[in-house]
């Protein structure tokens, strides 16, 4: 991240906090000592991420057998794992509001499509030894942060980038590139204001172009591939002049069969994603 890009970024004073609760689980899951019931207790803190998990357990999308009216039964159903990344979810899409001031983004449909990108990136994160899944769902979950900040606190740049992306017939993603402040960068500085360490911030940056995350080109390629699926299968956000054309990052070493099971997967389960997930995100 260039300095320019920092000393511009440091002159909004009111860009958003980390939120408390998501905050909490993550320390908390960093901690060694950490359990079901530190999560459990971390959570029922919070009524409004109480009643989220609650309201997705019990959807269509797991499908329980009895109704669950617990937190500490939402965590045996569906796993630690499962609930930490609930709660980020969760966390995240209160932060910011659902108008963002332009025609051509929609909060929900903003969050859909990171939601998206964070259930593909857990599909393709379980296909790979190395790669955990449920670090690729949050990282999934952010990957297009910048793009909220933009709409939110860029609101000149981003009607400059709408402009030329029209005038030009380019996508979005090349008008930021040639104007020389991506969303990736814009979201890689919020994470290191969040202190998200430095796998999340690197991905956030580098998920267009994952060779250059150094380190964490594999993780970073989960996000870049998990994106196109997403795009794709036509889940939250479409993007403006985007290429609806998926690349697998060599660096992955998948299988073409694998990428197109994962492809068939979200197809299968996108309307249960966006049935699920709208109403959360939408604060319902």
């Amino acid at each position: 991240m260039t300095i320019s890009v920092v000393q511009r970024l440091n002159q909004i004073e009111d860009l958003p906090t980390i939120p408390h609760t998501m905050q909490m689980v993550m320390e908390g899951l960093e901690s060694e000592v950490s359990n079901a019931f530190t999560l459990q207790k971390i959570i029922e803190q919070d009524p409004s991420i109480t009643s989220k998990i609650l309201k997705v357990a019990n959807s269509s999308y797991y499908s329980p057998i009895t109704k669950i009216s617990s937190v500490s039964r939402a965590i045996v159903m569906m796993g630690y794992d499962e609930i930490r990344s609930l709660v980020v979810s969760c966390s995240l899409a209160g932060v910011f509001p659902e108008n963002l001031g332009f025609a051509e983004f929609g909060s929900t449909e903003l969050w859909l499509h990171s939601i998206g990108v964070g259930i593909a990136a857990r599909m393709i994160g379980r296909r790979l030894n190395d790669i955990d899944p449920e670090t690729m769902f949050t990282a999934g979950m952010m990957h297009d942060l910048g793009r909220l900040v933009y709409c939110l606190y860029l609101k000149d740049e981003m009607h400059a980038l709408l402009d030329r992306a029209r005038a030009e017939g380019c996508s979005l993603d090349q008008a930021e590139e040639s104007s020389g402040l991506t969303h990736g960068e814009v979201g890689a500085y919020l994470a290191l204001r969040w202190q998200l360490g430095d796998l999340l911030i690197e991905v956030i940056h580098h998920h267009h172009h994952p060779r250059l995350a150094g380190k964490y080109a594999r993780p970073a390629a989960v996000i870049n591939l998990a994106d196109a699926l997403v795009f794709k299968a036509g889940i939250g956000w479409q993007g403006i002049g985007e290429k609806q054309e998926v690349v697998i990052p060599k660096v992955l070493k998948l299988e073409i069969e694998t990428v197109r099971e994962i492809y068939h997967q979200l197809k299968e389960e996108k309307e249960k994603i966006i049935s699920t997930w709208g109403d959360v995100v939408r604060g319902r």
